[in-house]
């Protein structure tokens, strides 16, 4: 976790340097957070930070802001750059005698509760935690997501499931994916999707990988759009929208031509998943042959999605197990049968989307198994 830290008087700022180094005695041991890095900037005399310009920076570079002085001082600065819960990093003010520890911003999907606790226990302060469920103990789902790796794809439906659990209710839960651990007070596991609360899965729309579980069943993909009800037949009147987690446990394989643009790219990967009924964010790296490790074009389209690219000899992919589409033009071209659906498969996952051809570029899905847990770390 990339933690940068202002102080704004030479006690708080000795403070700071201990918090910092308490932090990165965690990492050593292992203990909290693992990743730790911690930057510690003066808001006072030589050497001192613009707050402004120093706020700016660690917005968009750090993974959560501490400010040693008063919570006005930390209100005022990140004010102007406050936008979505999903995207926000933690903000934590800490008062610079150490005595209490206190999340402002980004509790639960930012970690900033569990980073003024981390800090409250490296410098012997008192946490404030103000958000209702953890003053009530009951489950936080966004803080369960956000420990599990799970993007929230539609934020808004967190208010619902939290407000449901205070209010002594009960939330249905699905998961593509095995959980072990008991499930929390208050959690029901479901095994229709369809009835459920909360969905965890890398599918994104109403239909939520029926295209693709059809696959897994058949061997056939048939398109999301053909998995709908035939027109002209009455439903009910629909339930609110279930909170969607995606799971990170879908590789792209990834074939295009030499100098393929990543907006190329981009535009057939994004065709795929809306193909596939796939969530982008549910896409964990992209995969291709060695011969593609320097193409710019695909290498920009990873940054700009933040994933790594795996990269698999022709011998590799020449030797990975499954069904596939082959071409004799791609294996005169460079050395194997097929490379998108090879690539996709090649980190043992079970293909679910075969390949697409758009463009000069070539995308195929497989989906790998992600163990969840709801056991506390």
């Amino acid at each position: 976790m990339r933690v940068s830290c202002i102080a704004f008087t030479e006690r708080g700022y000795a403070l700071a340097e201990r918090t910092a180094r308490a932090l990165s005695d965690c990492a050593q041991t292992g203990e909290d957070d693992p990743g730790w890095d911690v930057s510690v900037s003066r808001g006072f005399g030589e050497g001192k930070a613009d707050l402004r310009a120093w706020t700016a920076h660690a917005w968009e570079a750090s993974d959560a802001l501490l400010f040693v002085g008063a919570a006005g001082i930390a209100v005022r600065a990140i004010a102007p750059h406050v936008a979505s819960k999903t995207n926000d990093p933690a903000v934590v003010a800490i008062d610079e005698a150490g005595r209490f520890a206190v999340p402002l911003l980004s509790g639960h999907l930012g970690g900033a509760n569990e980073l003024a606790q981390t800090v409250a226990r490296a410098v012997g302060a008192i946490p404030v935690i103000t958000t209702a469920t953890d003053v009530r103990g009951v489950w936080a789902v966004d803080t369960w997501a956000r420990r599990a790796g799970l993007a929230v794809s539609n934020p808004e439906a967190i208010k619902r499931v939290s407000a449901r659990l205070l209010s002594g209710g009960r939330v249905t839960l699905y998961s593509d994916m095995p959980i072990s651990g008991q499930p929390p007070e208050g959690v029901d596991i479901a095994s229709d999707r369809a009835r459920a609360d909360i969905v965890v899965s890398p599918f994104a729309g109403a239909n939520a990988g029926a295209s693709v579980r059809a696959a897994e069943t058949t061997g056939k993909v048939v398109p999301a759009a053909e998995t709908g009800k035939p027109a002209g037949v009455r439903g009910q009147a629909p339930a609110p929208e279930p909170l969607r987690l995606v799971v990170p446990c879908i590789v792209a394989g990834i074939g295009c031509r030499r100098g393929a643009c990543a907006e190329a790219i981009e535009e057939a990967f994004f065709l795929a998943c809306g193909q596939a009924d796939i969530s982008p964010s549910a896409v964990r790296e992209a995969a291709t042959i060695d011969v593609k490790a320097h193409e710019e074009g695909l290498l920009a389209f990873c940054r700009a999605r933040n994933i790594p690219l795996a990269t698999y000899s022709a011998e590799e992919l020449s030797q990975v197990e499954g069904s596939v589409s082959p071409s004799d033009f791609v294996r005169a071209t460079v050395g194997v049968d097929n490379v998108c659906e090879r690539a996709a498969l090649a980190d043992g996952g079970k293909l679910i989307f075969p390949k697409l051809a758009h463009g000069g570029v070539t995308v195929a899905f497989s989906k790998v198994t992600i163990k969840l847990s709801f056991k506390e770390r």
